[in-house]
């Protein structure tokens, strides 16, 4: 039995034996026939290339992202600095202080000294091209601050530090972008009358961009804004200083009623651009009636408007009149009412030195105004100057207006009987703002433009700017005694700034 069991166990390791001896061969062979492995190599080298192009997708994206940034940063340069181009003569000079004054943050992928947005280059033109794909080389250079309307802004290139090493290949570890805008102003005005006055501040032979600084010289000057301009109505000869005429726009009709409702109505549909106005031909004697609505006057075309909100008139409306309600007329030897001081407008000025006699010294009768008006009240008079308001040391009319107003002082009674409150005017609450004393108006420096009689069209405007209506106009009379006030700025409730990119 225990022969039989070890010869068979012999036998079975003799035939596992053989079958592994033959089992080699087949391993071998199937090892040698097997191409499995011979993707590796092409793995290896395509791993190679994908990442080499997911490092270049990446440096990509950081340079259009830099790229960008530079844009958006041009673009909030060339903005700023447009706003300020008014047409003014320091409008370049503070355009420039506005670019460099931007905050400039600092960059995400740029490297090196310049990674914040640094300007390169700031140019001002007049005129872009016609075409947007012509060069800016093309663009008209803008020969003075008063004629400039783009501004063009270039910045700094900034270096990016690749993430591929391109020095491998032979090239650059580091890109370079950079960027530029264009962007330009145009002030609009809206809600505003049809008015412009030739510059009363431009002198024989000045230049456009001297009339001009004249002109925003004198709005920053107290004893220049205290001077009485008496402006005449532009008739038929060539256009001088001290004239003032009306504007043509579509929004209003062309005949005289429209014209009038225009300078009467509390907001007007008419806008207007500063870089272009068009004039309205004719002499038009009944605009008074719409400048005296202001002044609590309602007669000929205004006369039913007495009740109309549309047609309030300001809250302090003194004028030298007497008479009552909408009967009151000029007290005698008006405006400084006799005998004794009956009632007194803003007097006129004592001397009339300037613009060929249009415009006065600024020395006007104060103490009869306060007295007359005032002095019965026992009003403190305001300060000018760090000392009391005096003739020798007069304030503007527009002060002692709204001086009136912000005191209480408006329901003071002079001898005539006089107040300063509206009592024809029936159409419920007054507003302050607008105020109705105030004309806005287009200032054009008519005299260097050399505008002759009949130029109409395409005038630009050196600055739109308010001016007081110190007193009303009596019948037939067409001239305004006015002071300037200021220039229209930003904020201003009229004043609507076109600022925007050009490229």
């Amino acid at each position: 039995m225990r022969e039989r069991f070890g010869r068979e166990r012999v036998r079975d390791a003799a035939t596992t034996g053989v079958r592994m001896i033959n089992t080699i061969p087949a391993s071998a062979r199937a090892f040698w026939r097997d191409t499995e492995g011979v993707v590796l190599p092409y793995v290896t080298l395509m791993l190679v290339v994908i990442v080499g192009m997911a490092v270049l997708a990446l440096d990509g994206a950081r340079y259009m992202s830099l790229q960008t940034q530079l844009q958006n940063g041009a673009d909030a340069l060339a903005l700023a600095g447009a706003a300020e181009l008014d047409r003014l003569p320091d409008s370049e000079q503070r355009a420039v202080h506005a670019i460099h004054g931007l905050l400039a943050n600092s960059n995400l992928f740029g490297s090196g000294p310049n990674r914040t947005v640094q300007v390169a280059g700031i140019q001002f033109f007049s005129q872009l091209p016609s075409s947007d794909d012509a060069p800016m080389s093309s663009a008209t250079a803008a020969p003075d601050p008063t004629l400039t309307r783009f501004v063009a802004v270039t910045v700094k290139p900034v270096a990016l530090q690749t993430i591929l090493p391109a020095s491998l290949f032979r090239g650059s570890n580091a890109v370079t972008t950079g960027a530029s805008a264009v962007a330009g102003f145009d002030q609009v005005v809206c809600q505003f009358p049809p008015l412009f006055v030739c510059n009363p501040y431009e002198t024989d032979g000045m230049t456009y961009e001297g009339a001009s600084g004249a002109l925003q010289a004198a709005a920053a000057d107290p004893t220049l804004r205290r001077r009485l301009i008496r402006l005449h109505q532009y008739r038929a000869n060539e256009y001088g200083a001290g004239d003032y005429g009306f504007l043509d726009s579509p929004s209003l009709g062309r005949d005289d009623s429209a014209l009038i409702d225009a300078l009467a109505t509390v907001r007007p549909t008419a806008c207007f651009l500063q870089s272009r106005v068009n004039f309205r031909s004719g002499f038009v004697v009944s605009a008074r009636e719409g400048f005296n609505v202001r002044l609590d006057m309602y007669e000929g075309a205004m006369s039913a408007n007495k009740n109309d909100a549309t047609y309030r008139p300001a809250e302090n409306v003194r004028k030298g009149y007497v008479g009552g309600a909408c009967r009151a007329g000029p007290a005698t030897n008006w405006p400084i009412g006799s005998p004794p001081n009956q009632a007194t407008g803003l007097p006129l000025d004592r001397t009339w030195p300037h613009l060929h006699g249009q415009m006065g010294a600024g020395d006007w009768d104060f103490a009869t105004y306060w007295q007359v008006n005032h002095g019965g009240d026992g009003r403190a008079p305001p300060t000018v100057n760090g000392g009391p308001a005096s003739n020798a040391n007069p304030p503007s009319r527009y002060d002692i207006y709204r001086y009136e107003i912000e005191q209480g002082f408006v329901g003071d009674r002079s001898p005539g009987g006089e107040t300063g409150a509206p009592t024809c005017y029936g159409g419920g609450q007054l507003s302050a703002a607008p105020d109705r004393r105030i004309l806005h108006a287009a200032v054009v420096n008519c005299q260097s433009l050399g505008l002759a009689a009949g130029t109409r069209t395409n005038i630009p405007v050196a600055a739109f700017a308010k001016f007081f209506l110190a007193l009303p106009l009596t019948r037939s009379q067409t001239d305004l005694y006015v002071e300037l006030v200021d220039l229209v700025k930003p904020g201003d409730s009229v004043n609507n700034d076109l600022v925007q990119l050009y490229r």
